[in-house]
């Protein structure tokens, strides 16, 4: 594959990544709380890579060829995002040395991360619908190979964002306890409306 090419994907990858969503929201989150941070980006950046895998054996090609499975899944992917984001309101906002640290295991953050990812239709759109048209017909790699280093240099871009916005975010809250409590709200807010967004552009669609 050509670096411009490679370059292009790489611009579209991180142009994407760097809007706001519900994956920032969610590093925000467990930058909030503290040493949550690097199993829940993981979660995400898993998610991200189980995605890849799907789409280079295949599933692409099927839910375009399915006119009601994305829908479906950014219905239900609205519907987990509405609970994480009431969850996040009914919690009380706070940094680690003011509640227990440990609330909530690395590997409950790090399911939870893999979740939204999975769940997460700019994930779907950078993946199922832009990376496939960046493929080289005549190329001496195969697809599978293709989306796999499209996919790699994709998930790469996205650890290094998250982990900026998370441990960003930790930095900007550790000494403003009160600051702390208001962004996890906002997260909560933020998640709860991006939900509610997701839900009714997929009901007009769908009418």
């Amino acid at each position: 594959m050509s670096f411009s090419l490679l370059s292009t994907f790489w611009l579209v990858s991180f142009l994407f990544i760097m809007s706001p969503g519900m994956d920032w929201a969610y590093a925000i989150t467990a930058g909030s709380t503290g040493r949550r941070i690097i199993p829940a980006v993981s979660g995400m950046v898993l998610g991200h890579f189980l995605v890849i895998l799907l789409v280079a054996a295949g599933l692409g090609s099927l839910l375009k060829a399915t006119p009601f499975a994305l829908p479906a899944l950014t219905f239900c992917g609205a519907l987990y995002l509405l609970w994480l984001g009431i969850g996040q309101l009914r919690t009380k906002g706070a940094l680690p040395d003011m509640v227990d640290i440990t609330s909530g295991s690395a590997f409950h953050w790090l399911s939870k991360g893999v979740t939204i990812s999975l769940f997460n239709p700019k994930v779907m759109m950078i993946i199922m619908a832009i990376l496939p048209q960046l493929l080289q017909q005549n190329s001496a790699m195969s697809p599978y190979w293709q989306i796999s280093l499209l996919g790699l240099i994709h998930c790469v871009t996205c650890l290094c964002v998250y982990l900026a916005v998370g441990y960003g975010a930790h930095v900007l809250l550790s000494s403003r306890p009160r600051m702390a409590g208001l962004v996890n709200r906002l997260s909560g807010c933020s998640m709860t409306g991006i939900a509610l967004l997701m839900l009714g552009e997929t009901c007009l669609k769908q009418m």
